[in-house]
């Protein structure tokens, strides 16, 4: 598993940003009455969202940062 811990990372960052968005937002702000139950689909959505994200932060950036590390 860890060999795509990049794709673990990524998905659980889009989890807590939709978490935020609709349940953490809501709490703080009265007038924006967010309804996680009828969002449910963005959640769906944030998962592939996840696996790219994870990809490219915790994986392509960091094999280009090790390239140009090595032309030094």
């Amino acid at each position: 598993m860890t060999k795509y811990n990049w794709a673990l990372k990524g998905i659980i960052y889009m989890i807590v940003i939709w978490l935020i968005i609709y349940i953490g937002i809501p709490l703080v702000d009265e007038e924006k009455p967010m309804e996680p139950e009828k969002n449910l689909l963005n959640l769906v959505i944030a998962i592939p969202a996840g696996v790219a994200f994870g990809w490219y932060r915790f994986k392509f950036l960091k094999e280009k940062l090790e390239r140009k590390q090595g032309k030094k």
